[in-house]
């Protein structure tokens, strides 16, 4: 054979031999981009808030079975700001700077997300902003934010029906003073929370609008928290021993709280009491009538959301179809009224939640 020909044959084997390793280094690239795990970091303004654990775990939840169903590595970090925003920013720029494909914020301060803008729009890293609603102009000032929550004017507007239906047929029973005035309390959430602004200024032109006629008698900040609702009303009871006749919270834990403390103070005749979220142990007591009705806020559906939307943003780099937002930026949730009629409905959902 002559050298010319040994040559050919040789430079075939060396090409034959290039593209099988071009094609194997390419199967391996593939394979390893296939198998990149996901990155999802959550941050919580708090641990101490019974509603947005709730949120948090079904956030857990569906990620983890999604990630599950698509055969994707994915990792889902938590962490908490203990309600300090400088605390929450640096944890946000931890996620970007360890390469988080996506970061969901639970914010501390609603009017001061401007640090975690710019962290995330310099990195090109999408935000899931969820149940604590950050001004609109800020919202807007990076295309991939988000924003998952509910309409607080919503669940005003419910718990102002559930006191209007409820004074309907039983008013008497209810004006315990016999003056025709409705005595009641507000439990308001947070100091400049928009929930809580709008949540109690619509629950009480909710209940005026039906012909009702209302007496402040307090109007307490208790941010979300039972025991400090306890305190509140306990302070209250002191001075209206039995001139209250009607407590608005602007949640169920809130709510929890009032039923502490007049339980405590040995109160004979309950007043009515709302609340929001639809709380487990809140719906129980709707169901034996200690609470008059509270209005289901789903953590259920916006783990749903998130997790369909974080899934989507870090794999597809948009958000899922089915996931219909308003104005490119907004999902929000639904409030569902519950009151005796309904509250067992509830009770089967929250004794186990599915996660198809």
């Amino acid at each position: 054979m002559s050298r010319v020909k040994r040559l050919s044959i040789l430079g075939v084997a060396v090409i034959l031999l290039l593209i099988i390793a071009n094609i194997i280094v390419g199967s391996t690239k593939k394979e390893k981009t296939d198998n990149k795990t996901i990155k999802i970091g959550v941050t919580m303004y708090s641990e101490f808030d019974p509603f947005t654990e709730e949120i948090k775990q079904n956030i857990q939840n569906y990620l983890q079975v999604y990630s599950s169903n698509r055969q994707i590595e994915m990792d889902c970090t938590v962490v908490y700001a203990e309600e300090n925003q400088l605390v929450q920013n640096d944890q946000v720029e931890d996620f970007i700077d360890k390469g988080y494909d996506v970061v969901c914020v639970n914010l501390v301060d609603r009017t001061d997300a401007s640090v975690i803008i710019e962290k995330a729009k310099l990195a090109d890293v999408p935000i899931i902003f969820f149940n604590r609603e950050l001004v609109e102009d800020d919202l807007n000032r990076f295309d991939k934010l988000y924003y998952v929550g509910a309409r607080p004017e919503e669940s005003g507007k419910l718990q102002g029906l559930l006191v209007r239906e409820a004074l309907k047929s039983r008013f008497d029973e209810i004006d315990i003073s016999g003056d025709g005035v409705i005595q009641y309390v507000m439990l308001e959430g947070e100091a400049g929370h928009q929930d809580s602004i709008i949540r109690s200024h619509v629950s009480v032109e909710t209940i005026l609008a039906g012909g009702i006629r209302l007496e402040r008698l307090g109007d307490e900040i208790a941010n979300w928290d039972r025991q400090q609702a306890q305190t509140k009303i306990t302070s209250l009871l002191q001075g209206y021993p039995r001139q209250i006749e009607l407590i608005i919270a602007n949640d169920d834990n809130m709510a929890l709280g009032a039923v502490d403390a007049l339980r405590a103070f040995g109160v004979q005749s309950m007043p009515l009491i709302v609340g929001v979220n639809g709380q487990e142990e809140a719906i129980q007591l709707v169901g034996d009538g200690t609470i008059l009705g509270t209005v289901l806020n789903d953590s259920c559906e916006k783990g749903r959301a998130i997790a369909r939307m974080a899934l989507g943003l870090a794999t597809e780099g948009s958000v899922p179809e089915d996931i219909k937002l308003v104005n490119d930026k907004y999902y929000y949730v639904p409030y569902k009224m519950i009151d005796r009629n309904n509250y067992s409905d509830y009770i089967d959902t929250t004794e186990g939640n599915t996660y198809p």
